[in-house]
């Protein structure tokens, strides 16, 4: 067995050993779950936080501060992928085709082109009802970043999708600054001062961090992600 495989398969079982060390007072508990938690929020989250879906009360509302710093890290991990995609001059589509025409189909530009506004509508669906059922902002950006991954690919030279290429709302440059606008609406939406002074129901609220997280997620993962493909604002 080779010296490399050996030191693989030994760095798999320490990772293993680790793992199950910090899972299994988890997995395993001596003492029952405790329930008063989890009745407190069955009970009172509802009435405290206006949202039927307890997913996003808990993320959005009695632990906002938690969230929001959920989105500092992801903003820090995008910072480092878009720094280092622009240190090496391009996009994954230039650096593998060259200077010749990446082959394409017509079946990409136009169920590309097509596609796109069927999935951005229904991620915003998903980051404005994320308080009544399953989905809410991070989930809602993701979808919504998929939908301007479609429309980058179908504007492409010779894209004969619906989006036209003078369309720059989704260019790396707007992308960058509706990222920069929504991580904004994140810090003001999550103190409480906020919400009190515009007197906004609870739930208001929800729906309000909802939409930002989404804007901020599937501006920050569309913008890296058209980046890699070599897309910019023409």
């Amino acid at each position: 067995m080779k010296r490399g495989t050996v030191g693989n398969l030994a760095t798999g079982i320490i990772v293993m050993a680790l793992a199950t060390l910090v899972l299994a007072p988890i997995v395993v508990p001596d003492r029952p779950w405790p329930m008063a938690a989890r009745d407190l929020l069955a009970a009172d989250g509802l009435r405290e936080t206006g949202a039927s879906n307890l997913v996003s009360a808990i993320y959005l509302a009695y632990r906002a501060y938690d969230t929001v710093g959920e989105t500092v890290v992801l903003l820090a991990a995008l910072a480092g992928a878009v720094a280092i995609t622009s240190a090496v001059g391009g996009g994954i589509a230039e650096h593998s085709a060259g200077n010749s025409r990446p082959a394409r189909t017509e079946i990409l530009d136009v169920v590309a082109g097509k596609l796109a506004p069927v999935v951005l509508l229904f991620g915003t669906y998903v980051m404005l009802y994320g308080h009544e059922s399953p989905g809410g902002g991070f989930q809602g950006g993701v979808v919504v970043a998929s939908g301007i991954v479609f429309i980058a690919m179908g504007r492409r030279s010779g894209g004969r999708g619906r989006m036209e290429p003078s369309l720059r709302f989704f260019g790396t440059n707007a992308l960058a600054r509706v990222e920069a606008l929504a991580f904004s609406s994140i810090l003001l939406l999550s103190f409480p001062g906020i919400s009190g002074a515009l007197a906004l129901p609870p739930v208001w609220s929800i729906v309000a961090l909802n939409m930002a997280i989404g804007l901020k997620v599937g501006a920050g993962v569309a913008l890296m992600s058209v980046m890699m493909l070599g897309g910019s604002d023409t």
